[in-house]
């Protein structure tokens, strides 16, 4: 396992990489663009090929990363929905600039259309634009909270998505915060082989590709996104020690979206997960 942090855009992306290696980190996430807005500056090619060099050279990897908010392959707007897909597109493009391998995404919001047509949706959109993906840039979609009409929320609905296509042709992200929200029990060790042991019944382990590492400000089964520092929530250290001591493969990135990212904060939690798997 591979412990990181998701670092801001505020600040540069060599100050923010080499701040976090001195305090440990070994893999990464972050946005390509602007998280709230539609289009991306045009990739400047040689700058991107720059930060790619210095996480290589700084051994931090895998590069993980997420994309925009507003994109929602579920939505019942065609404009809307066109307007996702072509971002999506874009960011996977981006991401193979940078050498990532993953794409994380949420799954989407149906906005009253009904869970069934919205993961049929969802379903339709990644397989209309598979083909125009660069090889070697996997789309992770992330488990939610599941506030209003968000998708993603069980392990059932995941499944749903993945399994309409061929294996590991997508994968999935899980953030320790918002399955607590959607109530998964993360904060005991009992808790954390009970869903890790559903988890492989519906999904299969092969296909957890990256984690979130979030504690909760909320009380679980909520359905509300509130994260927090690793230790200083609902979740709780006994769970996030029993999850970061599974037999995990060597790379598999675990990544910090504490608040207060690019703050002491991020040292403070690192330190703390270090903790936990001494």
């Amino acid at each position: 396992m591979r412990l990181g942090i998701h670092i801001p855009l505020k600040g540069g992306f060599a100050s923010n990489l080499m701040r976090v290696k001195e305090q440990g980190c070994q893999t990464i996430q972050l946005f390509a663009g602007n998280p709230t807005a539609w289009r991306m500056a045009p990739p400047n090619r040689e700058e991107i090929e720059k930060r790619a060099g210095l996480a290589q050279e700084q051994s931090i990897y895998p590069v993980v990363i997420h994309s925009a908010y507003l994109i929602n392959l579920a939505t019942r707007s065609e404009e809307f929905l066109e307007k996702s897909i072509y971002l999506l597109n874009e960011t996977m493009q981006r991401a193979a600039l940078y050498r990532a391998p993953y794409v994380v995404l949420h799954v989407g919001n149906h906005g009253g259309a009904g869970v069934e047509r919205g993961l049929d949706q969802v379903v339709e959109a990644i397989d209309g634009s598979l083909a125009q993906w660069p090889r070697g840039v996997k789309l992770l979609l992330e488990n939610t909270a599941g506030s209003g009409t968000a998708l993603g929320s069980s392990f059932e609905e995941l499944a749903r998505v993945i399994g309409s296509f061929p294996p590991r042709t997508i994968g999935i992200c899980l953030d320790t915060a918002h399955g607590w929200a959607a109530g998964y029990d993360f904060s005991t060790a009992d808790g954390v082989k009970e869903l890790l042991d559903r988890f492989e019944r519906l999904i299969g382990l092969d296909n957890l590709c990256v984690i979130h590492l979030n504690d909760a400000k909320v009380a679980r089964g909520s359905r509300v996104d509130r994260h927090e520092h690793i230790g200083h929530g609902q979740i709780g250290l006994d769970g996030f020690r029993e999850l970061l001591r599974q037999p995990w493969p060597d790379g598999m990135p675990a990544i910090l979206e504490t608040p207060e990212i690019g703050s002491d904060w991020d040292r403070k939690n690192l330190e703390t997960l270090q903790s936990l798997l001494e």
